[in-house]
């Protein structure tokens, strides 16, 4: 089990048509999200303009979870969703969607093989909860978006500070303790094998 922590000056922001975009991992760590080569990438955007159009990415799978604000998704012969904060969208890359509304997003993009789901964990100061490692999964992500806090593993413990995300690879059937003397929120990642 490898555990990695990234933080603010590792990510790389661009801009695009509604407002900017930060990447915040891409595997392999040689692919490059312009040329497409990559199995799966997670990033968080701003949504800065009242109405956008998203990319279209053929082969892509996409799932995006609202941070902070209010989006409505319309998905042109699917489907439309209003998501408040912490509620999850999936779709396709190949879809024509829209947006309506201003948010800080949460986005999970995986290609080929690579399969993986994104989910949220808030909790009050002092409220522990103990996160269950899955060994079925390649990678599991979390990126602190509201607070800090600790994740006591068997061995070792780790802080993890707002904005920074933490990569554990391979990760072994444990159970992850989390805990912190402020209120947090999290978002997860599980890619699987």
């Amino acid at each position: 089990m490898n555990i990695n922590i990234y933080k603010a000056e590792d990510f790389k922001t661009t801009q695009w048509s509604g407002g900017s975009t930060t990447e915040l991992y891409i595997h392999p760590p040689t692919a490059n999200y312009t040329k497409g080569d990559f199995n799966f990438r997670i990033s968080s955007a701003t949504v800065e303009v009242e109405e956008s159009d998203f990319t279209i990415l053929p082969e892509v799978s996409r799932q995006l979870m609202v941070l902070s604000g209010t989006i409505t998704l319309s998905h042109k012969d699917h489907h439309e969703i209003q998501l408040k904060k912490n509620e999850i969208d999936s779709f396709e890359g190949s879809w024509e969607t829209s947006a309506v509304g201003t948010c800080v997003d949460f986005n999970l993009m995986t290609k080929g093989n690579s399969s993986g789901k994104i989910s949220s964990v808030c909790k009050q100061a002092y409220e522990s909860v103990n996160f269950h490692l899955d060994s079925n999964c390649e990678f599991i992500i979390f990126y602190a978006y509201e607070g800090k806090l600790q994740l006591n593993f068997n061995s070792e413990t780790r802080s993890l500070n707002m904005g920074e995300l933490m990569v554990i690879q391979n990760p072994l059937n444990e159970v992850v303790k989390l805990q912190s003397s402020e209120n947090y929120a999290l978002a997860v990642v599980h890619i699987y094998k």
